[in-house]
């Protein structure tokens, strides 16, 4: 078990949510091309738990998670460690690893250009996602409408995200120039993917607008503003298309995953919102692979089908080694690799 994660597990509470959408709309299985593509994410997700204080990836692209053998065309960019924070990769390929549709337009193979986070594994970790302030957020005004003066972000998670922007953005600015037939697509978990998806809208905000963003197990990161802000920008109200970008962010949740609840807000005045978009996971933690039918399209926050009503009143609070599961098992057991058992 990591570390410290006992202490995140006591910051759950009740949240406040706003809907956008009746709370009784039926949640509808994802598209099963995407459903495909989920075991895809999560192996690329888990592949940056292999970058520790003691183990990196190798190039060209080999690690103890079969990367070289399930991704022989993906070629390793960058990779960074913080202690403090989140670390993660970049890599490339032009193999159609997601299976897109071949392009009428062009004879050119699509770049395919992956930035992965991993989340928390360590009590250096939790320390920062437990700083639960918010600080303003001035994001947009460029590419993108501008979120406006009120909205606000969790304070740890937007001091990694600069941090990690300072590290990554040469290599990424690199890969993207004078690049048309592309896909930039960033994935994280847990507080990884809180941090990808401030990363996300950074890289939309400068034009880069073929992106995808998949977050699993991703926790609360700003209030009421900037999340329906991020819901309108990244298209949440679209159903989820395989090959499009009509919708550009999939929020990945487990049953009973608190930390997609978390944190807890310490002021009326900065409460944290729950986002619309939400891709559920409806099976136990005990099911690694779910069925087609148990990963569903939620629409709303508000969706009492949810996450909203697994941690409603009358809930039975589950052994803490089921809480652990619920976060980590994405498609498969996420953060063991460099863990002997």
């Amino acid at each position: 078990m990591f570390p410290g994660f006992y202490f995140l597990i006591g910051m759950v509470y009740a949240i406040n949510i706003v809907p956008f959408h009746e709370s009784s709309q039926l949640p509808q299985p994802i598209d099963r091309n995407i459903y495909n593509n989920m075991f895809t994410y999560a192996h690329l997700i888990d592949i940056s738990y292999c970058i520790s204080r003691f183990g990196r990836i190798e190039e060209p692209f080999k690690c103890e998670l079969q990367c070289e053998e399930t991704f022989p065309n993906v070629s390793l960019v960058y990779q960074w460690y913080f202690d403090d924070a989140v670390c993660g990769y970049i890599a490339i390929t032009y193999s159609n690893i997601f299976n897109y549709s071949a392009p009428q337009n062009t004879s050119e193979p699509k770049k395919t250009i992956i930035v992965s986070l991993r989340g928390t594994r360590s009590i250096f970790d939790t320390i920062t996602d437990t700083k639960i302030e918010m600080t303003p957020y001035n994001g947009g005004n460029n590419f993108l409408p501008d979120c406006g003066p009120y909205c606000k972000v969790h304070r740890g998670f937007y001091a990694v995200y600069r941090n990690t922007l300072s590290k990554i953005d040469r290599y990424l600015s690199t890969e993207l120039d004078f690049e048309d037939n592309y896909e930039l697509i960033f994935l994280g978990h847990s507080m990884g993917g809180s941090v990808a998806l401030l990363l996300a809208l950074h890289y939309y905000d400068l034009g880069w607008d073929d992106l995808s963003l998949i977050t699993m197990g991703q926790p609360l990161t700003g209030n009421v503003h900037f999340t329906r802000w991020v819901d309108l920008v990244m298209g949440s109200s679209n159903r989820a298309a395989h090959d499009s970008f009509s919708r550009k962010f999939l929020r990945i949740i487990h049953k009973d995953d608190v930390v997609t609840t978390i944190p807890k807000s310490t002021s009326i005045w900065e409460t944290y919102q729950q986002f619309d978009n939400q891709i559920y996971l409806n099976c136990s933690s005990s099911v690694v692979e779910p069925t087609p039918d148990q990963v569903v399209d939620c629409f709303s926050a508000d969706n009492e089908n949810c996450i909203r009503g697994d941690f409603g009143s009358g809930h039975l609070w589950s052994p803490v080694d089921s809480l652990y599961e619920n976060h980590n098992t994405y498609f498969r057991r996420l953060g063991m690799c460099g863990i002997s058992i």
